[in-house]
């Protein structure tokens, strides 16, 4: 049962989180962050809970975990006349709702599929933005569901203190005679959120980290509700970027770009706890903020959480 205070039915609601995804794509992911930030704004006003807790986890609470193996899980990949032209990091559903414990919460964070493509049936390497802009479909890009490998290289840090919230209110929503508009509300908006996060996080980590070699790097969803699909960085983006930081900064990249290691969730970890002197960021900022930092070679687990990874009944499905 379809129940909302902010849209007047699902089109309306489909509408706005096609335009989230069209910023996206479009290489504005800040913009598409602050679209949702102003609604969930609105709902943590008249009291909603999920909406308070999204507002909390700005883009700096955010750590890949893996960025380092990329460049030999390319290497492994790469066949003579066909290396890997793209990468896709996506949002997996799980089969089914995680168990919760009681000692973190609801805290659980996403599972991501690290999805390695080439250029056999889509041409990604000259590929400008417009041009994978025009290239979609209702359905998605031309390059959906023909990939060459998929798994588990890249996990995520700092989405877990929302995003079990999230799947539960997913879940709530499902049956079909729940009514309650806010919960509703929140729980499409809340799931959009946890996805432009995460194409922040990944745009911020690959511009001030950088990438192990110009690829094109996607984000998604894979059967995860919004269903997102956008281009971070097109290879040629990217190989623009590299020549605007080798003018500004002498063309030392090897400094510029040192690995990103995160270290595990500690058993006290407040994913809510505010950092002394630091403000919530955009991801441009946060860019400029890794490039100066210097990663501090920390313990760290590359493996995502198993037991998990695939279909979810979905809050909503999307047209055909």
């Amino acid at each position: 049962m379809f129940a909302s205070n902010i849209f007047g039915n699902e089109d309306e609601l489909f509408a706005f989180l096609g335009d989230v995804e069209a910023l996206l794509r479009r290489g504005q992911p800040d913009v598409a962050a602050g679209l949702l930030e102003s609604q969930l704004g609105d709902l943590a006003d008249e009291g909603n809970e999920l909406a308070r807790m999204c507002l909390k986890v700005p883009v700096g609470a955010i750590r890949l975990v893996g960025w380092e193996h990329l460049g030999e899980k390319m290497a492994k990949l790469d066949r003579p006349g066909k290396p890997v032209t793209a990468i896709s990091i996506d949002i997996s559903a799980p089969f089914e709702m995680p168990v919760l414990s009681e000692k973190h919460g609801n805290f659980y964070e996403p599972d991501l599929d690290t999805v390695f493509y080439t250029d056999s049936l889509y041409k990604f390497t000259g590929a400008t933005r417009q041009a994978m802009l025009d290239s979609y479909t209702p359905k998605g890009g031309p390059w959906t569901g023909h990939f060459e490998h998929v798994d588990n290289t890249i996990s995520v840090r700092g989405l877990g203190g929302i995003y079990g919230d999230v799947l539960l209110a997913q879940k709530a929503c499902r049956a079909d005679d729940h009514d309650d508009a806010m919960e509703q509300d929140a729980a499409a908006l809340a799931s959009a959120f946890v996805a432009v996060r995460l194409h922040q996080a990944i745009k911020a980590t690959a511009e001030g980290r950088g990438l192990p070699r110009p690829f094109t790097l996607i984000v998604g969803n894979n059967e995860s509700f919004p269903y997102y699909d956008a281009a971070v960085l097109t290879r040629l983006e990217y190989e623009e970027f590299l020549d605007d930081e080798g003018e500004e900064d002498g063309g030392s990249y090897d400094e510029m770009f040192a690995p990103l290691i995160a270290a595990p969730m500690p058993d006290d970890y407040d994913p809510f706890a505010s950092i002394p002197g630091e403000d919530q960021v955009s991801g441009k900022s946060l860019r400029k903020r890794l490039r100066e930092t210097v990663a501090e070679q920390e313990v760290a687990n590359d493996v995502a959480p198993s037991g998990f990874g695939g279909l979810i009944n979905k809050l909503l499905k999307r047209s055909a």
